[in-house]
């Protein structure tokens, strides 16, 4: 399988939006704890060593090793199956919210997040930008610094070069919030189980992957045509000249 690029922008503002999706329910269900990436946790893991925590240190520890081993694994299947990658990561993410769909409301913070150190740190190998462009689709601080500083190029150095970027990681930003936004809401009507509703983005992503890679076959089909046209030439010259 091979990718077109064609829908790679559309594919990383919806997955974007699922990370905005996954990002506000962490915070809103587990203790205010951002559970999309690791620095908190890795804070909490030194915090409760020093502090004589033993519980909490070999749960935030556990869930430090999960985020360490999604990453281990994209980056070994990444060598061989980049495309199928994109489509096993949102495999990864739905498995994760229907997981935390079934958690109680009183369920540990800490062992409630493991399906989302997980598969966040799935999707973010999977899902690290488009367009020439390094982003994450998980959180907002490095995506809202390139934002500034291409917009700063922008407006105060009439840097023009610049719009292009501007505007990628600010629509990757928009992206990422308004999930934010669908998911608090969803949240007060629904609770735990608003993670559900995170499936509705995967299955979009999931078909545009699938036409992003129908797009990229489609392409190489008359390629493929114009090389077993020109082998048959080829061995008809070939056969024309043994037989004279």
């Amino acid at each position: 399988m091979k990718a077109s690029n064609r829908y790679q922008g559309r594919i990383h503002f919806v997955m974007s939006f699922v990370g905005g999706i996954l990002g506000v329910y962490s915070i809103l269900c587990f203790s205010q704890f951002f559970g999309s990436a690791q620095t908190a946790n890795l804070i909490y893991i030194l915090t409760s060593l020093l502090g004589g925590d033993w519980m909490q240190f070999l749960l935030r520890v556990g869930g430090m090793l999960l985020f360490a081993a999604a990453i281990v694994i994209t980056v070994c299947l990444m060598k061989k199956h980049p495309v199928e990658l994109r489509m096993v990561s949102i495999g990864v993410d739905a498995l994760a919210v229907g997981i935390l769909s079934l958690l109680p409301e009183n369920a540990n913070p800490i062992l409630g997040m493991y399906p989302l150190f997980f598969a966040t740190a799935f999707q973010w190998n999977c899902y690290s930008g488009a367009k020439g462009f390094a982003a994450s689709s998980i959180f907002s601080t490095n995506n809202l610094r390139q934002f500034v500083w291409a917009l700063t190029e922008v407006l105060v150095y009439h840097n023009q070069q610049q719009k292009e970027k501007a505007r990628f990681f600010g629509e990757t930003l928009l992206s990422f919030h308004l999930g934010v936004g669908a998911g608090f809401l969803l949240w007060l009507v629904f609770a735990m189980q608003a993670a559900l509703f995170a499936l509705f983005p995967l299955a979009l992503s999931l078909g545009l992957v699938l036409a992003d890679t129908q797009g990229a076959q489609a392409k190489l089909a008359p390629l493929h045509w114009k090389r077993l046209r020109w082998y048959a030439r080829f061995r008809g010259f070939l056969f024309r000249s043994s037989r004279g």
